[in-house]
């Protein structure tokens, strides 16, 4: 047993805690900072006996227990300086010492933070490959009670009440999130301030805690409008540190997910940086790429919504000169952009292969579209997150021409004939789109496992892999998988096995399809003309035989 220094006469929370206490009576300030009672005084000396604090409230003799008898090889004598403090008792009737080992009491907040940082946060490596919140464990301020902390402290505990249950984690969690907020809005309002790292990665914490939280509870899209003020205030001198690259990519993601859920495209590019940095890196371009999809989703969606109201017009009118009045030179142009995209998806996978080579030594390089998909390779945790956010991109786009075609396929099914770009073109091109669209759910599918440290490179699981941390990057994409009519039935089964694992098991509670989380909050896909609920409503149609074909 050693004095382990300078003993300290705080209350015992502060203690627990390792922060520096004010020993006001009766109760201290810290105490009532925090929110929870002051547990008081203990004058007491406290030693280390084999790396765990021994606690002893009385002084005198502690009370009789029965104990379970140990070998003799696994007894101590006791040590020649025997006083008061000792933590040795003897057994009723026994000759022998018995060593009781003191259970270490750990608080509410170190129960969630150790177990969201194990789970939730990827390490920080050398080789500068972005991961998920990887800046965490340097940021975090242990003995304060800032911006971040509190938003640490109220996704913690969430992700906590969600493993272990326990009415005091959930309480104590939304609690800090409030806390959070309201500190928040008063941290924006400093100029010297917004610009802090911590004030942005509070915020992306605060999204986790509704991606983690119980479903219906918000928005998980709500504070998309704060990561674009805060990455449009941050400039490009953001992008000088590794950890402000991570963040950067991180809130980008986000801001994309707003932009496919709700149509708004207004979040998508911050300050143009995407578009400015897109000649950069390969992994610059993959985010604008990302970008660039979202936006022609958007455009395509557009041209559908105007076809749809022509040939509504038409219907009602006898007059043949408003046949004559419908352009289709923006759904041409649109179309142009878009099939150039999916060549630049190509050209990103070549780029991306030397790139990786040069950059990061020794991780898996990505591959082509449908190599992944074919089980030859092994890939990184990182380096899977990111193929499968890539692929999702690559599938948004292929699934919005197709809903566009499908959409432009009703409103020409009378006798006003093919209005946009070449019919035969587009029935030999259609099955392309459609066994590319497969291509790429087949690889996000392949990448799932090794992303969430399910296969590591012997084909086994990763010891302390951080499945939590990549559940919460790729449950986004999984998702639209279950979503999507082009998927085949066994792809669609799968995604849905994976979301039910990153529910149940790891805890993300917005992991389930749109069609179970639809009946407890108003964040459904979008139904407009064009998208998955036209294609799902004219399938039923043409089964019927009330759609002719083109």
């Amino acid at each position: 047993m050693v004095f382990p220094g300078r003993f300290s006469t705080g209350c015992k929370r502060c203690r627990q805690r390792k922060v520096k206490c004010d020993e006001g009576r009766p109760s201290c300030r810290r105490c009532q900072i925090y929110g929870q009672p002051c547990p008081g005084y203990a004058d007491q000396f406290h030693f280390r006996f084999d790396k765990t604090a021994s606690k002893q409230e009385n002084p005198s003799p502690p009370p009789r227990r029965r104990v379970r008898p140990q070998p003799p090889s696994q007894q101590q004598p006791p040590p020649p300086n025997h006083n008061r403090n000792q933590t040795l008792v003897r057994a009723t009737g026994g000759t022998r010492p018995l060593a009781i080992m003191p259970q270490l009491e750990l608080s509410y907040d170190d129960i969630s933070l150790c177990y969201f940082v194990r789970r939730f946060v990827t390490a920080d490596e050398s080789d500068n490959l972005p991961g998920h919140l990887s800046f965490l464990p340097s940021l975090y301020n242990h003995s304060g009670h800032g911006l971040l902390e509190l938003a640490t402290l109220s996704v913690a505990q969430m992700a906590a009440y969600n493993q272990f249950g326990g009415e005091k984690f959930r309480l104590q969690s939304y609690q800090n999130y409030g806390r959070a907020v309201r500190t928040l809005r008063k941290t924006i309002e400093d100029e010297n301030e917004v610009t802090d790292d911590r004030v942005l990665a509070a915020v992306l914490l605060l999204c986790a805690f509704k991606d983690i939280g119980e479903a219906g509870w918000g928005d998980p899209s709500e504070h998309a409008s704060g990561l674009y003020y805060l990455l449009e205030r941050r400039g490009v001198e953001q992008f000088c540190t590794q950890r402000g690259f991570e963040l950067f990519l991180l809130s980008l993601l986000k801001l994309q997910v707003h932009a496919f859920l709700h149509q708004d495209n207004k979040y998508s590019d911050p300050g143009g940086l995407v578009a400015w940095l897109s000649t950069v890196n390969p992994m610059m371009r993959a985010m604008a790429l990302m970008t660039q999809t979202i936006q022609l989703r958007q455009s395509l969606l557009e041209c559908s919504i105007n076809t749809n109201r022509y040939h509504n017009a038409t219907e009602y009118s006898s007059s043949s000169s408003g046949s004559q009045g419908y352009s289709d030179e923006a759904d041409q142009s649109t179309l142009s952009a878009c099939f150039q995209a999916l060549e630049e998806f190509d050209t990103w996978d070549i780029e991306a292969e030397s790139y990786w080579r040069d950059t990061f030594n020794g991780r898996s390089i990505p591959a082509a579209l449908g190599d992944p998909a074919r089980g030859v390779a092994y890939y990184d945790p990182k380096t899977a997150c990111i193929i499968i956010l890539v692929r999702s991109a690559r599938m948004i786009l292929l699934l919005s021409i197709l809903e566009y075609y499908d959409a432009i396929r009703v409103s020409c099914s009378g006798e006003d004939g093919w209005r946009v770009g070449n019919q035969a073109a587009w029935v030999s091109c259609i099955p392309i789109l459609e066994e590319n669209l497969r291509l790429a759910i087949d690889d996000m599918l392949y990448c799932v496992p090794f992303a969430m440290g399910d296969r590591g490179p012997d084909g086994g699981p990763v010891t302390g892999s951080q499945d939590g941390a990549a559940a919460l990057v790729v449950f986004q994409p999984v998702k639209l998988v279950t979503f999507c009519v082009y998927a085949t039935p066994e792809q669609r089964k799968c995604s849905q096995d994976i979301l039910d694992r990153m529910n149940t098991t790891i805890g993300v509670r917005s992991a389930m399809s749109w069609e179970k989380q639809a009946p407890l909050i108003a964040s459904a896909p979008p139904q407009q003309p064009g998208t998955q609920g036209l294609i799902r409503a004219m399938a039923l149609l043409t089964n019927s035989g009330a759609v002719a074909s083109c």
